[in-house]
């Protein structure tokens, strides 16, 4: 009987280890998701996306915290053609439009190939307008739906 020693000292087995697990969790795995970390204007931000059958989870954060909720949904227009999307604030600060905005934003380009809604948790404490085009940049250029 043939057996195969694997040297398990090898700094370079448990990097190739540690690839094919990461790689057959990805492909069995039915939940796509993808966390970001980058600085925005100088401003630590994190970015974690996750694709479930029916909905996008977004989160969005300047300060490691989930402070508002938002649902966004996309259904079919009754007399136009044209879609039409429902944003409802689930909690927190439901008077900051830029929050509702960046839902819309985000809906929208979901609604361009998916039918799926999206959770989204967000605390940003940059509003600043370049800030906002930077973090939808990065999200629609990583997205996983």
């Amino acid at each position: 009987m043939n057996s195969l020693l694997i040297d398990s000292s090898n700094p370079s087995f448990d990097a190739l280890r540690d690839d094919n697990l990461k790689n057959s969790i990805e492909k069995s795995h039915p939940i796509k998701s993808k966390v970001i970390s980058k600085k925005i204007n100088n401003v630590d931000t994190d970015i974690a996306m996750s694709c479930f059958a029916d909905t996008i989870f977004l989160t969005i954060s300047q300060n490691q915290k989930f402070n508002t909720w938002i649902r966004a949904s996309k259904s079919d227009g009754i007399l136009l053609d044209e879609p039409s999307y429902q944003i409802d604030t689930l909690l927190g600060n439901n008077q900051d439009v830029l929050f509702s905005i960046y839902a819309r934003q985000l809906i929208e380009n979901i609604g361009e190939t998916s039918n799926k809604s999206l959770m989204l948790s967000i605390s940003v404490t940059d509003k600043s307008k370049d800030t906002f085009k930077q973090i939808l940049s990065i999200i629609f250029e990583n997205k996983i739906w």
